[in-house]
């Protein structure tokens, strides 16, 4: 057993206040993430407030979307909202099964995208301290192992930066466009 209680090193998604997490890092608020060329980022706006709700990283044929939410101090809000998400689901007769994957429990789903198309995607997400990272990954990454790997090394690279204001538990975290390129952690 290693010092740090089992966990391996450069092993990701971060809390900001991890000595581990990477530290030359794009700064979108309360996701930061080390950049990569080869890999697209772009903002996810909602509709009616124009609040940036997700950041998207799209490689080749294939994108991971992921959002933060506040949860309680010492619980694992994924837990909760994976049975959610199926319910919901399945509820509109969208096709959905749990899954075993390398963070827990994840959805794999077939959501309807217009009126004769659908798309596959595999939903999971991570409980950090006192926040919950889910991330969606849909294209060619479902089943392209080198697409998939590339995304979830995204995904494992991810530092989260909650804050202190009390947030009630599911509420998104605030996301910002980055002010300058890149950002060194403070330690």
């Amino acid at each position: 057993m290693n010092a740090n209680g089992g966990r391996q090193l450069n092993k990701g998604p971060w809390d900001s206040s991890d000595i581990n997490a990477p530290e030359e890092l794009v700064d979108f608020g309360s996701i930061l993430f080390v950049p990569n060329p080869g890999v697209g980022v772009r903002a996810e706006v909602e509709e009616g407030t124009q609040r940036l709700v997700a950041i998207s990283f799209d490689y080749k044929e294939s994108v991971l979307q992921v959002q933060a939410f506040a949860s309680s101090k010492g619980s694992s809000l994924w837990e909760e909202v994976v049975d959610d998400i199926y319910t919901s689901l399945t509820n509109q007769n969208v096709a959905a099964e749990k899954a075993a994957g390398p963070y827990g429990i994840e959805i794999h789903a077939e959501i309807p995208i217009g009126d004769s198309k659908s798309q596959k995607v595999r939903m999971f997400g991570f409980s950090g301290n006192r926040w919950l990272l889910r991330g969606t990954i849909s294209g060619a990454a479902i089943n392209d192992l080198e697409q998939r790997s590339e995304l979830e090394d995204v995904f494992r690279g991810l530092v989260v930066k909650r804050g202190e204001t009390p947030l009630p538990p599911r509420e998104v975290l605030p996301l910002e466009l980055p002010t300058g390129s890149i950002v060194t952690r403070a330690k």
